[in-house]
């Protein structure tokens, strides 16, 4: 399924309001983090990504829709699982989807200090998430073998992807045959 999260840059006035990282505890329901606040190496400090379905695999602006991908979203019943489940959270990241200052408001839970702050919109990303028929998420990577080829999909996080384990694992699995 996909996903997609947005991000903004805090105005400049708000940039040293943390001197590095704020990310929320996360909900072991949801492989999603949640919005946090990220110093980046230019000093700018963005806040983001919240988490809502995508209507496109490559929906980077707007409310974007491929027809294809939501009929494919839609035929699917451990989508229409999911959502039974969760709509309460879907109703809640709507609201960050469809208004700025909710968005900064989710953030302010943390960082109180964030009360009247302005953004800029920045980046979309797009994650495929792995969804079981039951309607439940796969919170990890989800790495197979089949001949002589490895599929590691289902990447929880950017910085999973560089983890030396998962690589040790995954060059096992490949020396191994199995």
């Amino acid at each position: 399924m996909p996903f997609f999260g947005q991000y903004y840059v805090l105005d400049s006035a708000y940039r040293d309001v943390v001197a590095g990282l704020v990310y929320p505890v996360p909900d072991p329901r949801y492989p999603f983090l949640g919005v946090h606040l990220t110093k980046r190496v230019d000093g700018e400090m963005t806040i983001g990504p919240n988490a809502f379905l995508s209507l496109a695999r490559e929906g980077y602006r707007g409310l974007a829709l491929n027809r294809r991908d939501a009929a494919a979203t839609a035929a699917y019943v451990g989508f229409w699982r999911f959502a039974r489940r969760n709509l309460p959270t879907a109703a809640r990241e709507i609201r960050t989807v469809l208004s700025a200052k909710r968005f900064v408001a989710e953030a302010r839970r943390y960082v109180p200090a964030l009360e009247g702050a302005r953004t800029v919109a920045a980046s979309r990303g797009v994650r495929a998430q792995a969804m079981r028929r039951d309607g439940t998420l796969v919170d990890d990577f989800a790495i197979q073998r089949r001949g002589r080829i490895t599929h590691v999909r289902n990447a929880p996080s950017p910085g999973a992807t560089s983890s030396m384990a998962i690589a040790e694992h995954i060059v096992g699995l490949i020396e191994g045959g199995g």
